[in-house]
Formats: structure tokens, sequence, C-alpha cells
């Protein structure tokens, strides 16, 4: 049969001096505008940031979470800022009810009574996209952080007209955010219905007054105004009035994490990626276990160069909810899930005849009452986790090329759902990316940090920097990061093809795989003995991660961005 078929693309000529890559054109001129004025790209990134939760509420948010690695290139000095949401000092692991069966949420956990881990006040972690962000600024950035909120201060109370992207996402949520009036009155035109985006007559305009007084307070009194100050008691006030668990206290004591970034190889580029319980240690797994193989066999254009991703990224997420949780709580062997000897042992029992869905052997430090995890995720739970449109990324690289990869989120879509009392502040819903079921690696536990899926990526080459990449897509970010890294060096391609390029995602019994890998490879896949769930990409689905990203080329700065989502690129 012939049919016929949408192609997209992107194009951005090359920046010679500094380039943002982000989800939505406002925020990325925001963060070129503050390259062009002297800012570097920490300074870049950060407002950025903060612009994305006013054009792009549903995917970030100021009481939210974040991943953030950032090189500055004179000082040599690469590091990684983990600000992403705990749990409650009187959060327990027994905190939620189960009722049986699977989520179909964001995640497919065990089902909880009133889905109070999804959505709602008892979702909320406490939040660190404030103290993150400005702890970034004032460490590495050059700019003062009220120069640097400035135009998401602009745009909130000015305001902008939205795009098809925010009316669909808004109109796809339009009932569950009816369901909390404050919310429905910050985010709904008249309380009611979305704000109409251009057609044959102008689009309405979106202004979000009381989102423009808090960041503005936070502008002159900084992150002790969110912290400390009358948003922490709002928040405190907001708790306290619907049973949920975040106090001041919670709220006084919450600490960014600043370390050294995992770091990893693949071929020739050296790698550096977010420690900890983030996505980075099974990304780099998969990473290490595409290396075994020549980069001819593990390529997305054949079937067997598919079934080797397959295989890879089936098993590092066997391993990764067998093993992960907060590592200042739980004991795991991330050394060796890291190690290139480790991915050769797996690579090696990969390659014998009968197809393995649970994967090989676990690292040293597993034991058998552990393996019932895996075993829980990978045949009773037979869908792989909902991809969530739920997250936003930024990759800047500045004029003395100092680079910056920031994830950033509300975790699912609209967070929690819940907006606090006339502060225009999105409450994140944190709480759902810990297992509600107890005794697991990634169980609830009070001050505890969650098992979060952000991947932000930075790669040298030769010793000089060389790419920064990221994507939103929940879980899916994990499997996609290493496909657009290892497409990009084995494939010898363009960033944008590379981005382009059809991946796929297996961390349960379904292997997702975007359909235009073609007929043949599909039905190759099946017989190999994946059960292969064929996905089309349209600009109303979000079956895989959508990332963005800049490559630093001797002819100058090169984007990659998503091509079905207002993705761009901005720079000078």
């Amino acid at each position: 049969m012939i049919q016929s078929r949408l192609t997209v693309t992107k194009q951005t000529p090359l920046a010679p001096r500094g380039l943002v890559a982000a989800e939505h054109p406002l925020g990325a001129s925001v963060g070129a505008a503050i390259l062009e004025r002297g800012g570097n790209a920490v300074d870049a990134a950060v407002a950025t940031a903060f612009a994305m939760t006013v054009v792009e509420p549903f995917m970030s948010t100021i009481a939210g979470s974040g991943t953030m690695l950032v090189h500055l290139e004179k000082r040599g000095e690469t590091v990684a800022l983990d600000f992403n949401g705990v749990a409650p000092t009187r959060a327990h692991e027994g905190m939620f009810r189960l009722i049986g069966g699977i989520s179909d949420g964001l995640f497919p956990w065990p089902r909880v009574e009133g889905a109070a881990n999804e959505y709602g006040h008892r979702a909320v972690a406490v939040p660190g996209s404030v103290a993150g962000l400005t702890l970034a600024l004032e460490r590495y950035g050059t700019m003062e952080l009220a120069d640097v909120l400035a135009p998401a201060i602009a745009l909130a109370r000015e305001g902008f007209v939205p795009d098809w992207y925010q009316a669909l996402t808004t109109a796809r949520y339009i009932e569950e955010l009816g369901a909390f009036p404050e919310s429905a009155r910050t985010y709904l035109r008249n309380g009611r219905a979305i704000h109409r985006p251009p057609s044959l007559e102008p689009g309405e305009r979106v202004t979000y007054p009381d989102l423009a007084r808090s960041l503005a307070l936070i502008a002159r009194e900084g992150p002790d105004a969110f912290y400390r100050g009358a948003l922490a008691q709002a928040i405190h006030d907001e708790m306290a009035a619907h049973q949920g668990l975040i106090g001041l206290e919670d709220l006084a004591a919450y600490e960014v994490r600043v370390s050294a970034p995992l770091t990893g190889r693949y071929r020739d580029l050296d790698l550096a990626l977010a420690p900890g319980a983030t996505g980075g240690i099974t990304a780099l797994e998969i990473l290490n276990i595409l290396e075994q193989w020549a980069p001819a066999r593990v390529g997305g254009q054949t079937t067997e160069g598919l079934h080797l991703r397959a295989q890879a990224v089936r098993r590092a997420f066997a391993d990764r909810f067998q093993l992960l949780g907060d590592p200042a709580v739980v004991k795991a062997p991330w050394a060796e899930l890291a190690s290139k000897p480790y991915a050769r042992a797996i690579a090696a029992e990969l390659q014998r005849p009968a197809p393995r869905r649970a994967g090989a052997r676990a690292p040293a430090a597993a034991h058998d009452e552990t393996g019932s995890a895996t075993r829980r995720v990978l045949t009773s739970r037979a869908r792989a986790g909902g991809a969530g449109e739920c997250t936003t990324h930024v990759s800047v690289v500045d004029r003395q090329r100092n680079m910056v990869a920031l994830t950033h989120t509300a975790v699912s879509l609209f967070g929690a759902r819940v907006v606090v009392q006339g502060t225009g502040i999105l409450l994140n819903n944190g709480m759902i990316w810990f297992d509600p079921e107890p005794g697991r690696p990634n169980s609830i536990g009070p001050r505890k940090r969650a098992l979060v899926n952000m991947v932000p990526l930075l790669a040298f080459r030769r010793g000089k920097p060389y790419l920064t990449l990221g994507a939103p897509g929940g879980r899916r970010i994990i499997s996609a990061i290493p496909q657009v890294l290892a497409t990009l060096v084995d494939g010898r391609v363009p960033l944008q093809a590379a981005i382009e390029a059809p991946r796929l995602h297996a961390e349960g019994a379904d292997l997702l795989v975007d359909e235009r890998v073609g007929e043949k490879a599909l039905a190759g896949l099946a017989r190999l003995g994946h059960r292969v769930v064929p996905k089309q990409e349209t600009y109303a689905t979000l079956s895989f991660a959508k990332p963005v990203g800049v490559r630093v080329t001797a002819k100058g700065l090169e984007a990659g961005l998503d091509h079905l989502r207002p993705a761009a690129a901005a720079g000078h």
C-alpha cells in the first residue's frame, strides 16, 4: 500500500559564540539574551530555567526538582548539583495504602488508594529548585539574581501568547486542574477553559501575576524568601490545611548536594553524568554495554543493532530497579555498575543465543531477596512506565566554552496539580518517584531522596568541551540519552540527525519501538523473542524522550532539537 508520510526536521545555523537549546523558543531567547549581555553559560541556564517555569508551566516549577552539570573551562572544573526533592521528615515507607494492581500513572508502581502518591498535597516532596538554581548562580555565574530573574518576572507579569503545545497540554488536563480551585484560577481562562492560541484570530494573552510577585520576592530576598520567609509560610499553611506533610522545618533544612560528576567514557568521548540516585548511573551502564560491540553492530538501522540496544537497556533497568536508591541511605554496588568489566560480563551473557528478558548476573552486592524486585518489575509490571510529559531541559555553551546541562521538572505534568494560594507556585509531586511498597531500595523514608530519571550529560573530546545533552520524558530519558550519543558517535551524523533518529525503550516485558525503523526490523525483533510494541510519534504523543543539546564543532556551535515539540535554539 502506498501512503503519504509526514517528514519533519529542524535547522539551526551554527552559532560562533554562544548557544542555548531549550524546550520552548521563549526560554531559549531569554538565555541567548543573557549571553549577549555578557553572561556566562550558568547565568543563561538559570535565567532560562526560571523563564521555562512561566512559558511551559506544566513541565517545571520553582517548587520542583532538578539536576545540573556545570563545566567551567578556564578553571578546568566540572561539578554536579543535585537539587531534587526530599521526602518530608514525617514521611515513612508505609504512608500510602496499597490497594492491589498496578498504577496507570507516570510509573507502574503498585496502585495507591486515591492515587495519593501521584497528585494532591501528600504527593509533594520538599522542593529544591530555588535552592539549586540560586546556588549555581552564586557559585558559578557572573550576574546578580535580580538581573537573571528579570526576564521570567516580565513574562509572568506582562504575559505571552500561548502556542498550540500549551493549549493542547492544558486542554488534556482541564478536568484535573478544575478539581483544584486555585490551579484552575491560575491556569484556565475564567477558571474553566484554555487560553486560545493564534489561529484565524490573534491568540489570547496568558499572565501569571501571582507568580510574578513570588519571583520578584525571590529576586529581592534570595532563596530565603522561599525556604524561610513569606513563601515558606504560604507553603506551610497550604500543607497544614490539606493534610500535607511539609512544614517550615522541612523547607529550612533543605540542602543542595554538590559533588564531582559521575565520569565514564564511550569510544573516544569522556563523559560527565549526574551521580547518585539519578539516571546517570543507568545511562552509563547502557553505554558501557553497547561499547563492547563494534560501532557498526549497535546502530539503530538494523535488526541486530536494535536487538543489542534493547538488551542493554532492559538489563540496565533490571539492575536499576533491583538495587538503587538514595546513596546516603541505600548501599549499592555503584562502582561496579559503572565499570567496564561488569559491562563486558553482561555483553558476554547477552551474546548467548537465547534472548534473556531479565538480564544476566547481578552485581556482587545483589542477593536473593532483591531479585524479587526485578521479577516484579519485569513480569507482573508488563507495560513500560509512562513517558511522562513532565520535565524540561536546557543546554548551554558560551563564548568561553563553559557548558551547562540542566534538567528541571515538576515531576508529572502539572506536578501535584496544587497551586499554593496567592503565590502562583505550582507544587511538585515528587513522592511519585518513590516505590510505595515498603522494603525496597527506593521505598519512602524521612529526608530521603528518591531515584530520579534525569540524565544531563556533558562530553569532552581530547580534553576539550564537545557536547551538552539532556531530555524530558520520564524513565525514557534514561534509554534516550545513550541511544542519541551512540548514534552521534558511531553513526558520525549531525546532532540534529542523532536526536531525530528512531529509538526504542525497554524497562519491562514490552519493547517500545519507533515504527519508523520499518516493518522488517519490527518483525525481526519479534522473531528474536521481543514483545514488540510499535509506537508512532506525532505532535500529540510522547512515546519517547525529547532530547535537546549543543555540540561544539570547529566551525561553531551546533544545536540538536526535538523536531515534534516547540524546542528551539537561540544564540549569537
